[in-house]
Order: structure tokens, then sequence, then C-alpha cells
């Protein structure tokens, strides 16, 4: 596809997200100032990978210096303990003020460079250089960065918006089939939130052109981020859809078992079943919902799926106030609200029924 370009508002000033074919370097060379250092962290399962190679040697003629950081794949590199090993190779290796992060990788990467990035000499400037469905959609666009604690995740981070973000489409090529699948879950999230024409066209399954499919949720979440970036408003909020649970399952499983997606996909049928005991959400709409994610080759039950197991969990789910917890919940397709005071026991039954594969009732 051509390159198209979505503008994402933020405190610090607009900036630009590209997507398309052949990004790199010619779309990275507008971006990046020739002759500072760069400091490239990149995820280890992408990182000898053809175009990976490609760029660092292109960096190495660009930058006055590239220091290359490797981050372990998987969940568990986004932590206190891996936080500060990056610190101190970019110390040790006298990254100065004047240097630069890339970020290149999924989710995990960027979280964890976004928040080097706002912390190492109190900020550097960051490009955002994503390589999973995932991270293209939704985690290297609005600015959250951060780690994760044994407590819950994402407990730790900044609000840190990147100069650039370049969703080069030929990353994609090289995930294997379940990492394309567990993507397709936040596309989905997409549609049931905001846009009933997107989520009617993944109904069946995968996307004819994923670039389109890209540049929409971009533009979901640049609307929702641009209006609260820093997640006040209640706005924000709404992305998190299915992803009270989801967080909660990845805690308890050790962040090993179930990929993120693979744990939305879980968390939107509690919600969906969730909605239409608190919302009034339609039961068939909630079926419709469940059968879409399975189209995708995605789960929607669970063993753990348990109150007993998981209210600790949720409970600290970084949306709950100290007046609870906040649940992102469905009216309809394409039109969802953030919800408090839900009462326990309908959560407990919305599990239940998720977990025994049974269908949502009133």
């Amino acid at each position: 596809m051509s390159i198209q370009r979505v503008r994402v508002k933020s405190s610090a000033g607009m900036y630009p997200v590209y997507i398309g074919d052949k990004l790199l370097p010619a779309i990275l060379q507008k971006q990046l100032p020739a002759k500072v250092p760069v400091a490239m962290l990149v995820d280890e399962g992408v990182a000898a990978l053809p175009l990976t190679t490609d760029l660092f040697h292109w960096l190495e003629r660009r930058a006055s210096r590239v220091v290359r950081v490797r981050i372990p794949a998987g969940e568990r590199s986004k932590s206190i303990d891996e936080y500060g090993r990056v610190l101190r190779q970019l110390a040790g290796a006298g990254v100065t003020r004047d240097g630069w992060i890339l970020a290149v990788g999924g989710g995990v990467t960027g979280d964890l460079a976004g928040f080097v990035a706002a912390t190492y000499l109190r900020g550097l400037p960051l490009i955002q250089i994503p390589t999973t469905v995932v991270a293209m959609v939704d985690s290297s666009v609005g600015g959250k960065t951060g780690v994760d604690l044994p407590e819950g995740k994402n407990l730790v981070g900044a609000f840190y918006p990147p100069k650039a973000v370049l969703a080069d489409l030929r990353w994609l090529q090289f995930l294997s089939p379940v990492e394309k699948r567990a993507g397709m879950a936040e596309v989905l999230k997409y549609g049931a939130i905001a846009d009933s024409k997107l989520f009617a066209s993944l109904a069946k399954g995968a996307p004819r052109s994923m670039g389109k499919v890209v540049k929409r949720c971009v533009e979901i979440k640049a609307k929702l981020a641009g209006e609260d970036e820093k997640d006040l408003k209640g706005k924000r909020a709404l992305l998190n859809f299915g992803h009270t649970v989801a967080h909660g399952l990845e805690g308890i499983l050790g962040y090993d078992g179930l990929r993120h997606g693979e744990a939305v996909a879980i968390g939107m049928a509690v919600a969906a079943h969730l909605s239409v005991k608190a919302r009034g959400f339609k039961k068939k709409t909630a079926e419709k919902l469940k059968a879409a994610i399975r189209a995708h080759g995605l789960p929607v039950t669970h063993p753990e799926l348990r109150w007993d197991r998981l209210g600790n969990w949720i409970s600290r789910d970084k949306k709950a106030t100290s007046e609870g917890i906040r649940w992102v919940l469905l009216r309809k397709i394409g039109r969802a609200d953030l919800v408090s005071g839900v009462a326990e026991k309908k959560v407990m039954a919305a599990l239940e029924e998720v977990r025994e594969g049974r269908p949502a009732k009133g």
C-alpha cells in the first residue's frame, strides 16, 4: 500500500504515525537527525531478521554511534529488573543527552523502551518501530510506557509520547500464524468499542488489507488518546475493553501460557457477558462477538475464570479508583462506556458462564 500518515495529538505536540511498506529507512531518515548517538532497543525475536540487520547497518552510517540493546522476548521483560539492566547498559555505554532511543519490536519492547526513554537522563527522544500487529495498532501509539510489578500489570510507567511511529508492514510477514491471530484480538476490540463497520468486516476472519485495518485502528486510538492523553476523562480507558480480566489472567498464569491477545480475547468474552447483565447489551450480539473472536482462531474461555482466583488481580486494575473497579462495557457494537458500581455477583456470574461455555443471561 502507499504510505499513509495519521497525526496524533499530545501534550508535547503532534506526532506522526506512518503506515505502509518500505518505510525504512526513507521515512526514518526524515525523523532522526544525523550524527547523534542512537540506542536501538530491539526484541530478541526480530534481532536477526534481515530488516533489523539492514536497519542497524544504516544507523551505523547515519548516527555518531549506535548502542544495540537486546530485549528478551516475552512479558517477563516488562520488569523493574530488566528496566534497570537497560538503564545500566546505556549508562555504561556512555549514551549522552543528545542521544535518541529507537524501539524495535512488539508491545513489550515498545513499552519498556518508552519508559527508558522517559526516564534515562530525564528524557531522550523516542521513535517507535513496531513489528507486531498489537504494537502497530495499539501499544506504539498514545504514549503509554511502563513495566509490570508482581502485584499487577502496567503499574509503573509514564506518559511519554514518541517523536514518530513507523509501522512498516513488512515486519508482519515474519510473524507466526499464532502471533498474527493474537494481534487480531486488539483489532476486534477497536471495532467492538468504536466502529461497527470495522467489526463487521472482521466478523468472519482475517482482513484482506492489513494496512487499511492498521490505519483505521490508529485513527481510533489517536482520537481517544488525543482527547484524553493521561486517562483522566474516561475516554481513553475505553481502549481497555477486555483488558481488566485479561491482565488478571496473565498475572495468575505468571505471564506464561497465554499471549496478551489471547487473554484479551477471553476478557472481551467476559466483558460481553457482563455487558448483557449491566448495560442491556443484547444476548445475541454477545454471542456474535464471541463468534467473531473464534473466527480468528482465538479462545473465548479459560478454566481460571474464577472470582476467587481473579478477584484480587482485578481489584488492582489500573482503571480502578477509590470507588472500585471500572469496567469497559458495551451498549452495542461500536459503542462502549466506562461503568462503575457493577455488582460483584454479576461479575462472578459472567465469569462462570464464560468458563463453562454457556450463553449470556441477563
